[in-house]
């Protein structure tokens, strides 16, 4: 399913230039706003996170001095019935007026902060325990001495300060803040005289933490130096996993603190504060995801109106799409025609654009393809004219051919050797002339070139000479037919008939780089230079001339038509100083076809 939408959606997009482009500008906007969202989002929340360490910073920092002289101050409370000489001779006395003045310090003890739970005195010399507390209504007093195998009993007479304290908070969150044990000592000997215990309830810690921020999720802890929990608000975590990150707080830290702790997966800013004169730690956990909670709801914002953009950007992409690939698919629309066929058809784009520059060109293109066609044309034209004349030429009576072989076969009777060599060399004219052949081989024109210049002889007599020079190399090479006959011809019409004297005619045939070269040249009269600039001029029209019959233009024309556009012929000519023609054509051992409108 998935994929045939894909296959869909990709031959929408592939198959049109401008569903290209509105989807390219459309993912390039989009990728824009989303960038721009997300780093709008890590601003805020960097702001938020900054603003929020900065002020809670300040308030732990206020809140643990508070805690310090909270924990002075039972300390201070403790250590006052060490100032009273009446209580200390009390404590070592078993007379009853001693006991009746502890119960009552005891009661005063008790009754001296609304957040005391419970208080009892220990006297080991008498063997006797005092305990006053909310969850019994009158003093209780027995004798035992259980406090001493207590652990709170221990440390606190090994510790240098005479004191210990327990957490009285519960794992579900009920109990007591703490349980402060005092041991009072004889100074002389340092054995105890007397343990003191009190216990505090939560309501002064909680008035102490009111000033907390109280997010929502976040986590508020109270420990001591061996990392007990004294208190928590907030989210249950883990002990094990809290209690290995609380070791990583330097005990020595002399202001409040942030890192980030990660708990069971989720990442939390830690901000710690360490009191000064008891070592506690004031720890706030606040989950980034409740911290980054309005910058999710402004990036959540952002990402609307983002959204809301794309679409406005769309709409114009969509209008600027359309009105860029319309002008490509009017000029496509128009070489599509020109496909079919149809070459009168041009493009009007206006503008300066690229779009309008392959408008011009294209209609540049139309105009010289109209140029090509006409010219190829006028090439068929001329191909056919060409061949016509050729055909006019051409003698052709089949019974002229067989009157002049019996007139050859009675000559050869009668003992006329000249008339019949006379004969002979017409009647082979005759039979090269009616070849069915556009092209022959060098030695088959130059044969014929020789029956014509004997022909001649026989009228011009010794006026009349012809010198011939050929390499064996182009004797197999192909030419138009009566190429080199009608140059020669041309020599006796316009030179031998114009002069008096002798008429050397010399027909070279040479290679050349791969070319054929053919010189006719003669002695004659030469050409005046304004019928040769004439001659020349029409060479290069390329245009057939109907009134000159066979001649020169005849042969450029043949020549090209048969062997393309690098075939040549030139004419040199000075007046008075004879003239000269050069046929350059590819040196060729296959025979040539016509170049036609196919080439």
């Amino acid at each position: 399913m998935i994929e045939r939408l894909w296959q869909r959606l990709n031959g929408y997009i592939s198959s049109k230039l401008r569903n290209q482009l509105i989807t390219l500008f459309s993912a390039i906007g989009a990728c824009i706003v989303i960038l721009l969202t997300y780093l709008s989002y890590l601003q805020s929340a960097g702001m938020n996170r900054d603003n929020f360490i900065e002020s809670n910073v300040k308030i732990l920092k206020l809140v643990n001095q508070n805690l310090d002289g909270y924990l002075g101050r039972i300390d201070e409370l403790s250590i006052s019935l060490r100032k009273d000489a009446q209580f200390m001779d009390a404590i070592i006395s078993k007379e009853y007026g001693s006991q009746s003045y502890i119960q009552n310090q005891l009661k005063n003890l008790y009754y001296s902060s609304d957040d005391i739970e419970a208080v009892s005195i220990y006297t080991p010399m008498t063997g006797m325990q005092y305990t006053m507390s909310k969850a019994f209504v009158n003093l209780k007093q027995e004798a035992t001495n259980e406090p001493e195998a207590q652990r709170w009993y221990r440390e606190a007479a090994q510790s240098r300060r005479f004191r210990s304290i327990e957490s009285g908070y519960g794992s579900d969150g009920s109990g007591h803040f703490l349980v402060f044990h005092r041991i009072l000592i004889n100074i002389a000997d340092k054995k105890p005289l007397a343990a003191v215990s009190i216990s505090y309830n939560l309501n002064e810690i909680k008035r102490i933490l009111q000033d907390m921020t109280g997010k929502s999720g976040e986590y508020i802890g109270i420990y001591n130096e061996q990392n007990e929990l004294f208190y928590a608000e907030g989210p249950k975590l883990a002990e094990a996993k809290t209690e290995s990150l609380l070791r990583t707080i330097p005990v020595d830290a002399t202001d409040t603190e942030h890192s980030t702790w990660t708990i069971d997966g989720e990442r939390y800013l830690a901000i710690y504060n360490v009191s000064l004169n008891n070592g506690w730690k004031l720890v706030t956990l606040t989950p980034y995801s409740v911290l980054n909670k309005e910058a999710s709801h402004a990036g959540w914002i952002n990402l609307i109106a983002g959204a809301a953009f794309v679409v406005l950007l769309i709409f114009v992409i969509v209008v600027a799409a359309n009105a860029i690939t319309s002008r490509l698919m009017k000029l496509s629309r128009q070489i599509v025609m020109l496909g079919d066929g149809n070459f009168e058809v041009q493009s009007e784009i206006e503008g300066s654009d690229e779009i309008a520059h392959l408008s011009r060109k294209y209609n540049q293109m139309i105009v010289r393809i109209n140029e090509l066609i006409g010219e190829r044309y006028e090439m068929q034209i001329n191909e056919r004219t060409a061949r016509l004349i050729a055909l006019e030429a051409q003698i052709n009576p089949h019974f002229l051919y067989n009157s002049l072989q019996a007139i050859s076969t009675e000559a050869i009777i009668s003992g006329q050797e000249n008339i019949q060599e006379m004969v002979d060399a017409l009647a082979s004219s005759l039979r090269y002339a009616i070849k069915e052949a556009e092209t022959v081989r060098v030695k088959e024109e130059l044969a014929h070139v020789g029956n014509y210049m004997l022909l001649q002889q026989a009228r011009f007599g010794e006026r009349l000479r012809l010198q011939v020079e050929a390499e064996e190399a182009v004797m197999e090479a192909w030419i138009p037919k009566m190429t080199v006959q009608i140059l020669v011809e041309n020599t006796i019409k316009h030179g031998l008939e114009q002069m008096m004297g002798t008429m050397e005619v010399r027909v070279k045939a040479e290679a050349a780089e791969g070319s054929l070269i053919i010189t006719v040249s003669d002695n004659g009269p030469g050409i005046a230079e304004e019928r040769l600039i004439e001659i020349r001029s029409l060479l290069d029209s390329q245009v057939l001339e109907y009134r000159e019959g066979i001649g020169l233009n005849n042969i450029n024309a043949r020549i090209k038509l048969l062997f393309g556009p690098e075939s040549e012929l030139h004419i040199h000519s000075r007046h008075g100083e004879g003239t000269t023609v050069i046929v350059t054509l590819p040196l060729r051992e296959e025979r040539p076809y016509v170049q036609g409108y196919h080439h």
